[in-house]
């Protein structure tokens, strides 16, 4: 047997929620594990359908022009994964 805490963050879903099991009679954790086992039988793999995205629609060319004579060369030598530092400064661009 597991044990599984809900934190709700969300008032109006914990009301709704509490809402629905005042008028079913039923007990909140009760209406929480229905709500699950209804989700889960619901979701099967057939049922979910997802469609690809045309890799050369949503694809954007960037194009920077690069000063060598502006760029110190000991500036970029404290990254030491590329792909992990563009990755950063992209998640920060998106905030």
């Amino acid at each position: 047997m597991s044990q599984l805490i809900l934190n709700l963050d969300n008032k109006e879903l914990e009301d709704n929620l509490k809402d629905f099991a005042k008028k079913h009679k039923k007990a909140l954790n009760q209406v929480v594990i229905d709500a699950i086992k209804q989700f889960i039988s619901t979701s099967d793999d057939k049922n979910i359908k997802y469609t690809k995205k045309d890799v050369t629609k949503h694809m954007r060319i960037i194009k920077k022009e690069f000063d060598e004579n502006a760029c110190d060369e000991n500036a970029l030598e404290h990254i030491t994964d590329s792909a992990n530092y563009i990755h950063s400064l992209r998640r920060q661009n998106k905030s």
